[in-house]
């Protein structure tokens, strides 16, 4: 059976979204640095670098939900909205993944992202 994952006080049916799925022993998560009240990028997503650990500690927040960890990402799709900030976000990238012993398939694009937001992550895990 497929469930899906909500942050804790959200409201799916309020905007049709959902943080994450889970599919059998796939996690399937996706984070963004969005204030929901709001609907806006975080306040407390003032840099690229910022916004970035903020959309990473929401994706373990899934994935721990799903019972796994951003050791069990497979692939990962990173989107920002400028080229320009692509050293910003890989630095911070690569200082959370350092200690974590995983390859996952990792891919950047440069894309419009909804409601000021500059960084989006969309990862597909493997549940242990």
């Amino acid at each position: 059976m497929n469930r899906f994952i909500n942050e804790a006080g959200s409201d799916p049916s309020k905007y049709g979204l959902s943080s994450g799925a889970v599919a059998g022993n796939m996690v399937f998560a996706a984070a963004m640095a969005l204030d929901g009240q709001t609907m806006r990028r975080d306040a407390a997503a003032v840099t690229v670098a910022d916004e970035t650990r903020i959309c990473l500690e929401q994706l373990e927040g899934v994935l721990k939900e799903a019972g796994c960890g951003l050791k069990d990402i497979v692939k990962i799709n990173c989107y920002l909205t400028r080229d320009e900030d692509r050293a910003e976000f890989w630095q911070t990238y690569d200082q959370i993944f350092a200690a974590i012993d995983t390859q996952a398939v990792r891919i950047t694009q440069v894309v419009g992202i909804a409601c000021g937001c500059r960084v989006e992550l969309d990862a597909v895990a493997v549940a242990p």
